[in-house]
């Protein structure tokens, strides 16, 4: 039998009029019957009140328990917050109790209007619904299959399983028959089943409690269907009847998608804005649709924020996004980024159409943006090529390539990726020939003379697809072979230039006849010498060039050679008046030349005008000695004792010290002065033992000693000399010392070893024991036995014997510098700056010392090196680099900073070479660090796009970008820069680590 429903505001009216009345006389049945009643009533809190009454006086334990059955009955209707507490007592108090499958019902109830629904589950399954009331059977199915569709949505065979649990209740349900057909259509819906759940869908239309959410899943289903018109149709009605209904944000998505798939660009931007600015996670499908529609529209920033927001996953959706950013970035002129979006499409494969596209725009950007410099400028067309051979952009790439060979800087990888082509075209080899060309430049420039021979000769050998670099090669092949003293090569690759070569008025053009003329020079050819010097001089237009001033230095030499004194004298003028700062040879020569003529007092003057104007000269000692010699034949015996005398306090170390000791001897001896003169003679033995001079100064000491008629003191003079000079020379001795030395003339380098080594052990002390020191040292040293040469050659210099004491120095220094012995070979270039006379050991004293203290930390004497170096105007372009590398590190380490700028700013010019790049870098460091962003960024963009085969120093000005975007407040554009570089950085270095530390804090 249905219960009869009784409306609440009647119940609660009974309950207030029961509570007025008073039971305070009843019997308990009495009470137990009323409250019964009002139980069968639905007067909840009047039945509650007589019942606890009843339960006060009552003894009967069946009906108490049928009154604790009606109680938490109660409290369940009531809604009281512990119902299912006290329905779950019961059933402890009661388990077999004849309601125990309504209390279980009621129990699940509870649970479901608490949305609990696995325990609504849970206890409404522990029901027998066979048991229960019709009214409640009803609400026991909707309710367990409510819950159920909450728990169980997502397996397919559970909906089937629902769907028929509300279809059945659809079918003979009364409360819940409108509900359930809902949720059976929202199951087919679920499913898939569209067409069927339209029909059902549509069935509720009218129904005022499901008309909207009909409505709403009937436009989703069109939706799906891609019925674009009727998605419109429908949305546009719903949002007009329901404006504030929860579901517009979702229609505001649909809306816009159809209107985007109708081509209504207009309206799906202003349904798919609304969308994303009401959805608190919108889809990412939507902000990618919303993106194209801001692209379209002009409006590329925003595009960028959409597409930005697209490209979180891995899938073909993020590709297209990546495309469409890099199309708004370039036309936000953001190439940069433009560059990366385009790259990040092209790495992934979900769509290769949107492969193809987006690689081929990021290879033009790659092309013309060289945005990193690590590789990619070269290979990408390549890889382009290869993955897409039949694109439509081939004929299109195959140009570029070309084009992308001839301007890269990174040609190492340029040739690699050439050399891959099976069959290169002839633009190709063009291009390869040229790259060959550039990568000697670079061997060259990096002082690596033998790869840069090899490098050239390839692009020499390839023909003539390009004839400017095959021509240019054999100038650079010239070189190579200049510096290394092979002149004769590099006489005939500077003729085949010159014979080659259609550029006959550029500076390399001049310059070949300029290094003719020293090739000649160097095999002292000085007919052709000079021919070849006034051809350069004929045709160089810069007048102000040091090799202009150089070449009339080396015409005077040529002149002065072939005893053409005046015309010799004409061209060392013209040298000294086009370079005056370099003038000091120039000098020197002329007043050599005046002397010749015998204008002794123009030489003293042209003499003392080098002392004067050039106090630093090289020359000066040489000035003061022909100074000296001038007087002597002018018979001014105090004015030469003066000169040879200042020559010997201030340049004691010089040979012309030692030969003007011998002058001042024989101008006291000739002036009869013998005891001076003695005084004299005995200073050069004693301050020069062993040399040459020593021996004369001995012999010419005879000569006084038997004027002064006292042969004893000079014999008891040369006996406590003891054994450093050799007066009476035993002739097996010199025979077997003169044998050996023919060997060692002849080049018979063993035989010579063996020859010298048999004189030693026969001669320990003998008079040409240095000699053979010497050319065993030297011997050893050829083979690199460093630690065999090393001892002789510090014999030698121990000796006093100074004929080998410059050359032995010098050897000694570069085998300590060779074997790492930086400090000592400090030491050693230091006395070897000191006593050289020769140009090239005096330069190669001041590079060592300028290397060696650089090794030690020693920033005073790198300075003092490079500086030394620095005032030489014949120093080579490429030690002059080096020395403005080390002085501005120096400058640096001294927290000089200011004074660096100056030699950063001009060796960075050139990043061919490691001391370059790193100079590029550190300038950009020195503005960083200066807080100076602008020019440090300024910089940066030059070193990106110049390039460098010195990929480290790049990798590191693209870290220094990053920290310049970190202290911007730009942490994302940091990022870009850290992955671009930990992409492509192939280097096995601290990079890594570097790029790792940023990035984490970062995150």
């Amino acid at each position: 039998m249905k219960k009869i429903l009784i409306p609440l505001c009647l119940v609660l009216g009974t309950h207030m009029a029961d509570a007025q009345r008073s039971y305070q006389f009843g019997s308990p049945e009495r009470l137990f019957t009323e409250g019964k009643e009002l139980f069968n009533l639905k007067n909840y809190s009047g039945c509650i009140d007589k019942l606890e009454a009843y339960k006060a006086h009552a003894a009967d334990a069946d009906l108490i328990q049928e009154a604790d059955f009606m109680l938490v009955y109660a409290a369940f209707e009531q809604g009281r917050p512990n119902a299912d507490e006290l329905l779950k007592s019961y059933l402890e108090t009661y388990p077999d109790s004849r309601h125990t499958d309504v209390v279980e019902f009621l129990i699940g109830s509870v649970h479901f209007g608490q949305k609990n629904y696995p325990k609504a589950i849970f206890w409404l399954k522990e029901a027998d619904i066979d048991l229960l009331s019709p009214e409640d059977q009803e609400a026991y199915s909707f309710r367990l299959a409510y819950s159920m569709l909450q728990v169980e949505n997502e397996n397919p065979e559970k909906l089937q399983q629902i769907r028929q649990m509300f279809s059945r209740i659809q079918q003979i349900g009364d409360k819940y028959r409108d509900a359930s057909a809902y949720y059976v259509a929202y199951i087919d819906y679920a499913n898939g089943k569209y067409n069927q759940a339209l029909v059902e869908f549509d069935a509720l239309k009218e129904n005022p409690e499901f008309k909207e959410q009909s409505s709403y899943y009937t436009t989703q289903i069109y939706f799906i269907q891609n019925k674009y018109s009727q998605v419109i149709k429908e949305g546009e009605r719903l949002l007009d009847t329901y404006p504030n209904s929860n579901n517009n944000t979702e229609l505001y998505r649909i809306l816009g998608n159809s209107y985007y798939h109708q081509g209504q660009q207009d309206k799906a931007l202003k349904y798919l804005s609304k969308y994303v600015s009401e959805a608190e996670e919108p889809l990412r499908s939507d902000l990618y649709l919303l993106g194209v529609c801001l692209f379209n529209n002009g409006n590329y920033s925003s595009a960028v924020n959409n597409f930005g927001k697209v490209v979180s996953e891995d899938d073909a959706l993020t590709q297209n996004a990546y495309l469409y950013l890099g199309q708004s970035y370039l036309k936000l002129n953001d190439k940069n980024n433009a560059r990366m979006a385009f790259e990040a499409a092209a790495t992934s494969s979900f769509d290769t159409q949107i492969q193809e596209a987006a690689m081929y725009n990021y290879a033009l950007l790659i092309h013309e943006t060289a945005f990193t410099g690590f590789g990619e400028s070269v290979t990408i067309f390549e890889d382009f090529l290869n993955d897409f051979p039949n694109s439509q952009y081939a004929d299109k790439v195959n140009d570029y390539l070309v084009e992308v060979y001839l301007t890269t800087k990174n040609y190492d990888a340029a040739l690699k990726s050439i050399e891959k082509i099976k069959h290169p075209s002839v633009k190709i080899l063009d291009a390869k020939q040229n790259i060959l060309f550039q990568l000697g430049t670079e061997a060259f420039t990096n002082m690596k003379m033998d790869e840069a021979i090899d490098l050239f000769t390839r692009a020499i050998q390839m023909g003539t697809y390009n004839e400017e670099a095959r021509s240019d090669a054999y100038f650079w092949r010239g070189e190579s072979y200049y510096r290394k003293g092979e002149y004769g090569n590099a006489i005939s690759d500077y003729r085949t230039y010159q014979n080659n070569t259609q550029q006959k008025g550029t500076d390399m053009y001049a310059l070949s006849f300029y290094n003719l003329g020293y090739c000649y020079f160097k095999q002292q050819e000085y007919d052709m010498a000079l021919s070849r010097f006034r051809q350069y001089t004929d045709v160089e237009q810069n007048h102000a060039a040091a090799s202009y001033a150089d070449a009339y230095n080396r015409i005077g030499d040529c002149l002065f050679q072939n005893r053409q004194f005046a015309a010799a004298e004409e061209n060392y003028n013209k040298a000294s008046q086009i370079l005056p700062s370099a003038g000091d040879y120039s000098v020197y020569q002329k007043g050599f030349v005046l002397g010749l003529q015998k204008d002794y007092n123009g030489k003293i003057r042209t003499m003392d005008q080098l002392i004067r104007e050039y106090p630093e000269s090289q020359y000066i000692d040489d000035a003061l000695f022909e100074k000296g010699r001038t007087y002597v034949l002018l018979e001014n015996s105090s004015a030469a004792i003066q000169t040879f005398n200042k020559l010997i306090s201030e340049y004691p170390e010089s040979s012309l010290a030692r030969k003007a000791g011998v002058q001042l001897g024989l101008i006291y001896y000739n002036d009869n002065q013998p005891e001076k003169a003695a005084e004299a003679y005995k200073q050069v033995i004693s301050t020069y033992p062993g040399s040459e001079e020593a021996k004369v100064a001995l012999q010419d000491l005879k000569s006084v000693y038997i004027d002064l008629n006292d042969i004893d003191a000079y014999a008891a003079y040369v006996n406590s000399l003891g054994g450093n000079i050799h007066l009476n020379i035993n002739e097996q001795d010199s025979l077997t010392y003169i044998a050996a030395e023919k060997l060692f003339m002849r080049g018979d380098n063993e035989g010579a070893r063996r020859s010298m080594q048999n004189y030693l052990k026969n001669y320990p002390n003998g008079a040409f024991s240095t000699n053979a020191n010497f050319y065993l040292a030297s011997i050893a040293f050829n083979l690199k036995e460093y630690n065999e040469a090393l001892p002789m050659f510090e014999q030698v210099i121990a000796s006093g014997d100074r004929k080998f004491l410059e050359e032995s120095t010098a050897r000694k220094a570069e085998i300590e510098y060779l074997t790492e012995d930086f400090k000592a070979a400090l030491e050693t270039f230091k006395r070897l700056n000191t006593i050289a006379e020769n140009p090239d050991n005096k330069e190669a004293a001041a590079l060592g010392i300028m290397r060696c203290a650089l090794k030690e930390g020693n920033q005073q004497d790198a300075l003092t090196g490079a500086n030394q170096l620095l005032k030489n105007p014949k120093v080579s372009p490429e030690i002059a680099n080096e020395a403005r590398y080390v002085r501005a590190k120096a400058y640096m380490e001294m927290g000089q900073e200011s004074k660096a700028l100056a030699d950063l700013k001009l060796i960075s010019q050139d990043t061919r070479t490691a001391q370059g790049a790193e100079a590029k870098y550190l300038l950009a460091q020195l503005y960083y660090d200066a807080n100076d962003d602008k020019n440090a960024e300024k910089v940066l963009e030059e070193f990106a796009k110049n390039g460098t085969p010195h990929q480290y120093w790049l990798a590191r000005g693209f870290i220094l970008w990053a920290d310049i975007y970190i202290r911007k407040g730009d942490p994302v554009q940091a990022r870009v820069y850290l992955n671009s570089l930990q992409k492509n950085y192939q280097g096995d270095d601290n990079i890594t680590e570097m790029i790792e530390s940023r990035l984490a804090k970062l995150k």
